[in-house]
């Protein structure tokens, strides 16, 4: 969408001005509308962002209410912050620097260009590093049309472009604020590009939040008091026939013994009902001529890597297929199971309407019979992104780049017998039906709806705003109604 334009010759005034003789500081970038504004239009002119600070390690503690964010914190996927990076900070600390609930946050070294709407938690307050900015917008409005073309690859291009190599860490500066986005044609675009920025910031916050919550319940159910630790024997090495130091660390030999005296007994993978297999091949002599794209197709399948699994329970990144033979997909009650790199993450399929493929690389867990109810997928799979959290799979998995957790692995899994009742409880988070729009905000239905439908959302709202960003950038904006019924 949009043309990189590498110019014949570069005028003395213009190297004066940029202050660079770098070549490649002078490329431009082209889109279809011509009818655009620099950033800083949108900010305020006497204050256009505010830097943060670096505390330093002297006030860095385990817990407590002062949350500092960190660039790692902030990503080009997600358009929340990843608490689980977050560190904290003494209460006692306190700086100038704090950062209020829907304020947009900017990385202006080492991830420049990566961005995201800060949602806060009630109990905490927030600071952020001294390698971002909390932008300040004239009008609060337009921050949200402003934060989602920030996130789109021509601002993100410009401001590479414009970025000084070389250098370990890249550090963009103000630079930011002469990069160019389109100029909005119309006033309820803002309106719309809110609904959609906030809906999906809202959502993957919800998401963790809802997940975190199964984690301590699973906790509070199976981990009844702690166990003296006893050093393996010779006997247990043979029988095992393997030496790595984690699987005879002390976290899993109090998880593995809190289950095996688990009240009502525990079971391995194939006693509880389920069964394990590899994802497909999606080579060409499967699939035939195939089409794969970022960019929402209608008729096209969702193609979801197990490493796009987030640590928040949605689904970060997925891609369109189009095959001219079938192609094969999850069903419900299946859940997708990462078993390389990321290990642990899951993703469970609550019905039939989603319609994703999958690649070799991931393991699909499946119930053996049909009769097998879908409360005990959404356990499994739950109990298992538990032991994820736990750091037990990882330290049961082997190998370098985040590991593997092969096939054979599975024999080391041990599931407690939970009642029904508890079951029902967690799959009652992970998958409650609310009527969820992407052009129309409505948090309280967000904090309703489970995780597997706000997934669903989510997935919805960025190919939406995608839809917008795009057409916004080849002057070709549609009526609003078209956007609105863009799924219908």
């Amino acid at each position: 969408m949009h043309e990189l334009i590498v110019p014949t010759e570069v005028g003395i005034l213009e190297i004066m001005q940029n202050g660079s003789l770098s070549p490649n500081n002078y490329k431009k970038l082209e889109i279809k509308n011509t009818n655009q504004r620099a950033i800083s239009e949108y900010l305020d002119s006497d204050s256009p962002f505010q830097k943060g600070i670096e505390p330093g390690s002297g006030a860095y503690v385990g817990k407590s209410s002062q949350v500092f964010i960190r660039n790692s914190c902030i990503d080009n996927i997600r358009f929340s912050h990843e608490k689980e990076k977050c560190i904290f900070l003494n209460p006692k600390y306190y700086d100038g620097s704090m950062v209020d609930n829907e304020d947009v946050l900017f990385c202006t070294d080492a991830n420049i260009g990566d961005c995201c709407l800060y949602i806060s938690d009630d109990d905490e307050k927030t600071m952020f590093s001294s390698g971002m900015i909390k932008l300040n917008f004239k009008d609060q409005h337009k921050k949200y049309y402003v934060m989602g073309l920030m996130r789109d690859g021509y601002f993100r291009e410009q401001l590479k472009a414009a970025t000084p190599k070389g250098s370990t860490i890249k550090h963009s500066g103000d630079l930011f604020l002469h990069c160019l986005i389109p100029d909005c044609p119309y006033d309820w675009i803002y309106s719309l590009m809110e609904n959609l920025v906030k809906n999906i910031a809202y959502t993957e916050h919800i998401c963790d939040l809802k997940l975190r919550l199964t984690e301590k319940k699973i906790s509070d159910e199976i981990i009844k008091k702690e166990y003296d630790y006893i050093n393996p024997s010779i006997q247990l090495l043979l029988s095992k026939a393997r030496l790595d130091s984690g699987v005879y660390s002390n976290q899993v030999f109090q998880w593995k013994s809190n289950v095996e005296n688990y009240c009502n007994g525990c079971s391995n993978l194939e006693d509880f009902g389920f069964k394990l297999k590899r994802g497909p091949n999606l080579a060409k002599r499967d699939l035939g001529r195939s089409i794969q794209t970022k960019r929402f197709k209608k008729g096209y399948s969702l193609l979801i890597y197990p490493s796009d699994i987030s640590s928040s329970g949605f689904i970060n990144e997925v891609s369109y297929l189009g095959a001219r033979n079938p192609i094969w997909y999850l069903g419900k009650s299946d859940i997708l199971f990462s078993a390389e790199g990321t290990i642990g993450k899951t993703f469970i399929v609550c019905d039939d309407t989603m319609r994703f493929t999958t690649n070799f690389h991931g393991t699909i867990i499946s119930p053996i019979t049909s009769d097998i109810p879908l409360h005990k997928s959404i356990f499994i799979g739950l109990y298992l992104n538990y032991l994820r959290s736990n750091e037990v799979l990882t330290k049961m998995s082997v190998g370098a780049n985040g590991g593997s957790f092969a096939v054979g692995y599975w024999d080391n899994i041990i599931i407690p017998n939970v009642p029904d009742s508890f079951m029902d409880e967690l799959a009652e988070i992970y998958n409650n039906n609310t009527i969820l729009n992407p052009a129309i905000f409505n948090q309280s239905a967000i904090k309703l709806a489970g995780i597997y439908q706000l997934n669903n959302f989510l997935i919805r709202c960025k190919a939406l705003l995608d839809e917008i960003c795009n057409d916004l950038k080849s002057d070709s904006v549609k009526t609003e109604d078209y956007y609105k019924q863009f799924f219908e």
